[in-house]
Parts: structure tokens; sequence; C-alpha cells
């Protein structure tokens, strides 16, 4: 078993205020600039936007990143690829 394995079973989003953001679970910062955070977490692919993002603090060791500024949307996205399925696969459903 990873020594991180057990940090990224779970995700947790807390907002105070609109203003500060801070998310468990993160497994990766993909983009970020004052108003849009792209992060990959556990539970799937995250898009923070708003006005002056920040980020406060980043430790993917501990699955913790922090965002500081005005929080307009934040929205999940799965992160699983898509399975192709054969001709005899889709026709056995």
């Amino acid at each position: 078993m990873n020594e991180n394995e057990g940090i990224y079973t779970q995700s947790n989003l807390y907002i105070e205020n609109r203003e500060k953001l801070r998310l468990t679970g993160v497994k990766d910062v993909d983009n970020f600039d004052d108003f849009n955070i792209s992060a990959k977490t556990q539970k799937g692919d995250l898009v923070i936007t708003g006005e002056n993002l920040k980020i406060a603090k980043l430790d993917v060791d501990s699955g913790e990143l922090l965002v500081d500024g005005l929080i307009q949307s934040v929205f999940y996205s799965e992160s699983t690829p898509q399975k192709s399925t054969s001709f005899f696969g889709r026709l056995m459903k």
C-alpha cells in the first residue's frame, strides 16, 4: 500500500464567506490564474472560478489546497477515461 493512498480516499470542500476555499484529497493542480484553478482530486477534476484567485497553500503530500479570492463557482467533472466497447460487447448488453 502506498503511504499516500489513504489520503486520497476522501475529498472535502470548505468555503468560508466566498473568500477562502479549503480542499482536501488533492492529487495535483493542472493550471491556475487569477480567474480559474483546475485541480485533480480523488473524486474527479475540480474547477474553481472567481476573481483575484491565489493559491495560499498547495501540499500534494497531504492532499491539501487553500485558495484565497472571490469564489464564484466550483464544479466537478469525472476524470475517469471512457472505456471503449467492442461490437460484440455492445451486442451482449
